[in-house]
């Protein structure tokens, strides 16, 4: 059994248990900015758990292990940490529930690949060719849904990109999945908390505690600790396309777990949406091997 083959499965795993969480958190998300808290408060509360639970990691590690320095470290905090939040958090506010799922991570998925060409030399066979034009397709079929494009939309296209940056940086650092979810957690903390305190709108106090203590559960210890951690696995075990291209799956997920749990219809054009982003994302993660099945089949190859 080769290497790839071995991680192929516990890699696939953690990708799953990342999209789910994150599938529901965006739903809390949305209710939370639509309750009283702030987009500030959400990612206060954030960083202020995930800083609370993994200061013992960069307490007790550092990051001794593969050290990132200090400009990729501030680079990966910048990319996926309190700005990132920050800027999701808003976009909700104007952006439909369906684009909130699609945008984000299709958009990702495609700028992985891009990406990954320019960095890496990653061929862009026509397998992938073909799955990042399925998969823009099916997000786009989300967004419109919803009706135009607005401002969040954009945001949200942006985070995608800083998303898939953030994966070619982990992969390109090789820092280990846990120092990695610790640096940008506390190093958020660090660097947001102070200006949260001084100077940003607070919604907090006024805030029921059971609604403030399901966010700080649900997006300071599984969002941005699980999930996180979940997610440098796989971009460990799969490599950063594979690790990014899957989360784009989180539309199709979202829907599924609103039929399971709400009991909701989806409708003729978003499942159609899902189609198109499934068969885009199977593309993208299986251009590589059916482009060696091509070659091996070709007369030159021969």
């Amino acid at each position: 059994m080769t290497s790839a083959s071995r991680h192929l499965f516990p890699g696939l795993l953690w990708a799953a248990t990342a999209i789910f969480i994150w599938s529901g958190s965006l739903i809390l998300l949305r209710l939370g900015v639509s309750t009283g808290l702030t987009a500030y408060d959400l990612t206060a509360l954030r960083f202020g758990v995930a800083a609370a639970i993994l200061l013992p990691v960069i307490l007790r590690q550092g990051i001794s292990v593969h050290p990132p320095g200090w400009i990729p470290a501030l680079v990966l905090i910048a990319l996926f940490g309190a700005p990132y939040v920050l800027m999701l958090s808003l976009a909700v506010k104007t952006a439909p529930a369906a684009a909130t799922g699609a945008l984000n991570p299709g958009v990702m998925a495609i700028a992985a690949v891009i990406i990954a060409r320019v960095s890496e030399r990653q061929p862009l066979t026509p397998a992938r060719r073909a799955g990042i034009a399925l998969t823009a397709l099916g997000v786009s079929g989300f967004v419109l849904t919803g009706g135009g494009i607005s401002a969040g939309h954009r945001v949200l296209m942006a985070t995608g990109v800083m998303w898939a940056g953030y994966a070619a940086v982990i992969r390109a650092t090789r820092l280990p999945a846990l120092n990695a979810t610790a640096l940008v957690a506390v190093g958020s903390a660090v660097l947001y908390l102070p200006v949260y305190a001084v100077a940003l709108p607070k919604q907090i106090a006024a805030t029921p505690l059971p609604d403030l203590l399901l966010q700080a559960f649900f997006q300071g210890f599984l969002v941005t600790t699980v999930a996180v951690y979940a997610f440098n696995r796989s971009a460990e075990l799969l490599g950063s396309v594979a690790a990014t291209s899957l989360p784009a799956l989180m539309p199709v997920v979202t829907l599924g777990l609103e039929v399971l749990v709400l009991g909701q219809t989806p409708t003729s054009k978003e499942m159609i949406s899902a189609c198109l982003v499934t068969a885009g994302i199977a593309l993208l993660l299986a251009g590589p091997a059916l482009a060696a099945i091509l070659r091996r089949r070709s007369p030159a190859g021969k």
